[in-house]
Order: C-alpha cells, then structure tokens, then sequence
C-alpha cells in the first residue's frame, strides 16, 4: 500500500509537472498583471482626458469672451463719447467699462502667464499659460497690442470719464479693435485644433491600450483553460491509479463526510460513489471491539485497519482514509488466541488464561475488599478408566466433566483444565465460609455422579482442595500453590475436601 501511494505522489509531483505549472502559474501572473497595467493606463488617460478637455473647454470659452468683451469695451467707450453730458448714462457706461476692461485684462494676463480671474458665472479661477508654442505667440501678440490701448482705457477710468482722454481711447480702439477680434478668433480657433488633436492621439493610445488588454485577457483565458484541462488529464490519472489499489480509499472534507472513494472501498461497502458521497465516515468506519469495521450495506461487518493522513485537495484541507480488509486475519488472530490459551480437548480456558484471570479478579478483590477461593481438583480413578476402556473413553469422559463443572458455576466464575485430569476453579464474591463450603459439597457430588459413556457406565472420585484470597495468599503464585498442597492432603484422605486454613497447622507440623 506505501507503495502504491508512493508512486502516486510521485506521478502527481513529478517535476516535468512542477516546471510546466510552474511557468504557467508565471505566465498567467504576467498576462493578469498587464492587464491591469493596461486597464488602469486606460482609467487614468480618460481621467487625464477629461481634465484636460474640461482645461481646454474653459480656455476656449474665455477666448470666445474676449472677443465679446472688446466689443463691448468698444461699445462703452462710443457711449461715454456720446453721453458726456448725461451723467447717469455717462456712470452707467464708465461701469460696464471698468468691469469688461478687468476682465479681459486679467484674462489676457492668464493666457500669457498665468493669473486669476472670473470665469462665465463670476466664480474666481486660476488660469495657466498656454502652453503650445502657437498659442503663445497668439496670446502674447494680443498682449502687445492690447498694451496701448489698456493704458488708455486706465487713463479713462482714472479721469472720470473726461472727454479728451474718452476721444484718444475711441481713437485706439477704432484702430486695434479689429485686431485684437481677428487674434482672438485665430486663438480659439487653434484651441479648438489642439484639442481635436490631442482627443485623436489619446483614442488612437485608448484603442492600443484596449486591444493589448484584449489581447493579454486571451492569452490567461488560454493559459487558464489549458491548466484546467492538465489538471483534468491529472484527476483522471490518479483517479485511474487509485481504482487499482487494492485497499479502500475514502477522501473525507469538512464536518467528516466523504468526498471521494475508490472501487476497492465500494465493493467493501456495498455502496457507489454517488451514493457514498456526502455520507459521514462514521457511518461506513465504526469502532467495534477495541478496532475498526465497515458495515456493508447488506449488514455483514468486515474488520479493518485504518490509517488516516492529511492533504490538500482545491486548497482545502481533508482527510484521506486508507482502509483494509483484515477479516480473515482478525478470525485467524482469534483461532490462534483459543489455540494459545484454550485447551483443545474441551474448550476450558488453560493454565496461561487461568493464571491471568486469577491475577484480575484479586486486583479486582483488593479495590473493592471482596474474597475469592482458588479450587483444584484431581480426578480420582481417572487412569483405571484409561487403561480399561481406552484413551477415546478416557477423552469422552474428561469433557464430560468439563461439561459439568461449567454448568454448576455461575457466570462470573472461571473453570479450566490444568493438565491431565485436573481442573482449576475461581469462585468469586463468596460472602461466607458456609456458602463455600456447600458450593465445594455440591461440586463433589456432580462429579461423582456416575457417567454414561457408551457403551460403559463409568464412576470417578473426586480430591478438592481449596485456598481463600485473603486470609490463605495475596497472590496467584501463592493461592494456587496452597489449593495444590491442599488437594494432596485430601487425596490421601480418600476423596475428601481440604481447605488450606484447615490443614495449615498440620503441614507445618509434618515440615
């Protein structure tokens, strides 16, 4: 099996497949991230756009008020010019003309070199140069015309409107006025122009920037489909390999519910995949006498080893379940244990299994302050029957009375053959010598019974001896001994029944 899952990881890990996932997890990187390169080069050129059509829109605007505002500095100064002798008209035009000539004035210095002023709704904004070469000179041309005729305009205004300095300033305005319109309109006109060429320029960029983010999203959308296909080819392989397995495999993902199995792991439960999917593993692995069984489907239980690792399956981590079939090696394990500590002729526990037994039930005794008695017994006239009848009779007869002492104790008692014809008991949770004594009585007298075996009717004698846990041993080693030492001494008394605390005085006598 470590076998098998080696060669797995070895395929699925293989390092042509770690080079070409590798160099198509960097290629798909690279194409994602100049798409975004180009996605947001695209963003900020349409927000670079914007505020630059939004600066070239205002400029051209202002332009186009300047033209009016000559017109209208004209206008105002043909007014004062006819209007000298009426002073509410004469104030009235002298306004409008200090109000057109800040205007133009400071919008004229903002074209030129930046500057303040007021844009159509009378909000105050800041103006940058203009920063075309043609644009310039435009602009800086007005200013030089503009600069003669703005003196005038001040020395009007400062004079109140006097009529010399009013005719001096129709005068200018008559001879540049034309001028300053014609620049003005050539200086719209090419804002007009720059802004159609860079509008141009920045569509032609916007559509190589969207065909190159085109492009690089096909090429990860290939990378993409390409991967999931390998990894396809790759499921599919594992998948292959995991079916030849000759152990069941159960992948199992969050909350303990089955994933994925294998064939091996369906014929063991009688179940498909679709119909294992979902299903808690508890419900297939059960914890059954101190090990693991599989409950097929029809009922019948399997017995199993099961050996449970992590791993990583779509970046989650599950559980991957290894599962065994050791049915038969569970029921030879068991037939080797009744062999090792049973004896083959009637089934009784033996010597090995007696002895541990023992050694329990005292542990047991002492935590809870009970007593037990130990009981050996030699069968008496046992060798006359194998001698007269044969040793078939003599093996007829030694189950029978296994039969006989397993039928007269209690459950929680043990019965085993020592060796020959002699048997060891445990009796436990004896409250009193009384009851002992008329349990070892009641033994006697089974036994003695006489038995049919046929076609010979057979009697035997029977020589107990019994040790009691505390009073007679506080260990197995010693209780046994002393019940031994005591059915010796009732052998020689013919059949009778010793206790070991009543010949104790005596033997140490005799010693």
């Amino acid at each position: 099996m470590e076998g098998a899952r080696d060669r797995i990881f070895e395929i699925v890990r293989g390092r042509k497949a770690n080079s070409w996932r590798g160099s198509s997890t960097r290629l798909a990187l690279i194409a994602v991230v100049f798409f975004l390169i180009f996605d947001f080069a695209a963003l900020a050129l349409n927000v670079w756009l914007s505020m630059r059509i939004e600066e070239q829109a205002l400029n051209i605007n202002l332009a186009g008020r300047q033209r009016m505002l000559t017109q209208r500095m004209v206008k105002s100064l043909l007014q004062l010019d006819q209007s000298s002798e009426e002073v509410r008209r004469q104030s009235a035009s002298l306004d409008e003309l200090a109000d057109t000539f800040n205007l133009f004035d400071k919008t004229l210095t903002g074209f030129v070199s930046g500057g303040s002023t007021r844009d159509g709704l009378g909000r105050e904004i800041y103006l940058k140069p203009l920063k075309s070469d043609r644009v310039a000179a435009l602009a800086l041309g007005a200013q030089r015309l503009w600069q003669p005729y703005r003196a005038q305009v001040v020395a009007v205004l400062k004079s109140g409107a006097r009529t010399s300095e009013v005719k001096v300033a129709v005068e200018l305005a008559e001879r540049s006025n034309l001028n300053l319109l014609d620049l003005m309109n050539t200086l719209t006109a090419e804002l007009e122009a720059e802004t159609r060429k860079e509008a141009r320029y920045i569509r032609a960029f916007q559509g190589a920037a969207f065909l190159l983010a085109i492009l690089n999203f096909a090429v990860a959308i290939a990378i993409y489909l390409n991967r999931i296909h390998v990894i396809h080819q790759e499921r599919d392989l594992i998948d292959s390999i995991i079916d030849r397995i000759a152990s069941g495999v159960l992948v199992v993902g969050a909350q303990g519910k089955i994933i994925r199995t294998n064939e091996s792991m369906e014929m063991l439960t009688g179940y498909g995949e679709s119909e294992l999917a979902g299903l808690p593993v508890d419900h297939i692995l059960r914890h059954r006498d101190q090990g693991m069984v599989v409950e097929h489907r029809d009922g019948q239980l399997y017995h199993c080893s099961v050996d449970v690792s992590l791993a990583q399956l779509a970046g989650k981590l599950v559980e991957v379940y290894t599962v065994n079939d050791v049915t038969e090696q569970k029921r030879t394990e068991n037939e080797l244990s009744i062999l090792a500590y049973h004896d083959q002729l009637t089934g009784l526990p033996n010597r090995l299994l007696f002895d541990d037994r023992l050694k329990l039930e005292l542990n047991h005794c002492r935590r809870h302050q009970l007593g037990l008695a130990v009981v050996f017994i030699d069968l008496d006239g046992f060798k006359p029957v194998n001698d007269n009848y044969g040793h078939d009779v003599g093996d007829l007869l030694l189950k029978e009375v296994a039969d006989r002492l397993d039928r007269s104790l209690r459950s929680a008692d043990t019965v085993s053959r020592r060796g020959g014809d002699e048997f060891t008991l445990i009796l436990t949770d004896l409250p009193e010598r009384q009851v002992l004594d008329a349990l070892v009585s009641d033994l006697v007298g089974v036994l003695t019974r006489p038995y049919l075996i046929e076609p010979h009717q057979v009697e035997i004698g029977a020589s107990v001896g019994v040790s009691i846990f505390p009073d007679d041993g506080d260990n197995a080693q010693e209780l046994i001994r002393h019940a031994d030492e005591a059915m010796y001494w009732a052998k020689r008394g013919a059949g009778r029944v010793a206790f070991w605390s009543d010949i104790a005085p005596a033997l140490v006598k005799t010693r």
